[in-house]
């Protein structure tokens, strides 16, 4: 099978497309054939080796977290889809291996696709939409009429947490720049804070949950803009959360939570629903080829990215 490898940590020239032998699976694993895949910060920070205490010495052989295609193979212990099956899901991204035609999957890792998204928008969804998911839900504690703000709403992690936020019933102040106020208004922010122009931390005491995807402010900031036991949930572990998070909230009302996203099925299934209400709408800056993977790492990692960067294998 054709598949995007990485023989060692660097820059975008280790990413190679190349023939490799296609994955065997167990009687608990399902096959899928990979019609797409997205880019993820997480995929590029794996290749140059950001998170090597995480992955290990080497990198994955094939990157990659979600994907969007149909079932190939399944196992024996597998009885709940058919091959053909439209599907798409989340593997973990340390361990890799969604860049490529096939790629095998447990249980917990799929779920049936959104019928009224083609495979490049559903590729786009798994990830970024489970963590903002169970950063809200798992982590915030959202109850319908909460007051959320997302800080770097317009990439694909707040743009997916804007809408759930707001399928939920819950009020969004969203954070972007100038060129982004349109796109934010427009998938449903109750009101926006340019940060270009103004201090994202002006209001006291206003909201529930304070959603940071920048993590460019400390907590001792942002609390004063939390509520009384408001959650501050940020998806980019620090020292701040890892170790004086755990002090933080046994002592005071107001609480820090870092979230490192799970492949759920059952979650999958309610963003899948979610998705063919219209509530969940992908947005895609680009799609690019299989041949094309360099220059999509190139546009991921450059930071002004507008909801998902995709890469077409069929």
């Amino acid at each position: 099978m054709k598949a995007i490898t990485t023989e060692k940590y660097g820059d975008v020239d280790v990413l190679i497309q190349q023939e490799v032998e296609k994955p065997s699976i167990q009687e608990n694993e399902i096959l899928v054939e990979v019609h797409a895949f997205s880019i993820n910060p997480v995929d590029w920070k794996i290749r140059r080796g950001d998170l090597k205490l995480m992955v290990g010495r080497r990198p994955p052989k094939i990157l990659g977290g979600d994907y969007s295609g149909v079932v190939a193979e399944m196992g024996k212990q597998i009885s709940d889809f058919n091959i053909g099956d439209e599907v798409f899901g989340l593997v973990n991204a340390f361990k890799g291996g969604t860049y490529s035609e096939f790629v095998r999957v447990k249980k917990e890792e799929i779920a049936p696709k959104p019928q009224n998204l083609n495979f490049e928008e559903a590729a786009s969804l798994p990830l970024v939409s489970l963590t903002a998911y169970q950063s809200l839900i798992d982590k915030g504690q959202l109850q319908k009429g909460n007051h959320v703000i997302i800080n770097g709403c317009s990439g694909g992690v707040g743009l997916s947490g804007l809408q759930i936020a707001k399928a939920l019933e819950s009020r969004v102040t969203g954070v972007c720049s100038t060129k982004n106020l349109e796109l934010v208004k427009k998938m449903g922010a109750d009101h926006i804070i340019d940060y270009t122009k103004e201090d994202v931390l002006k209001e006291r005491n206003a909201y529930d949950i304070f959603f940071d995807l920048v993590s460019n402010r400390s907590f001792s900031q942002v609390k004063e803009t939390l509520k009384p036991h408001g959650i501050y949930v940020t998806t980019l572990p620090s020292f701040h959360s890892i170790v004086l998070g755990p002090l933080i909230n046994l002592f005071g009302s107001k609480k820090l939570k870092k979230i490192l996203v799970t492949p759920r099925s059952k979650d999958l299934a309610v963003l899948k629903e979610m998705a063919e209400k219209g509530k969940l709408v992908p947005v895609l800056e680009k799609v690019y080829s299989m041949d094309q993977i360099r220059e999509a790492h190139t546009r991921s990692q450059s930071g002004r990215v507008v909801g998902k960067v995709v890469v077409k294998v069929v």
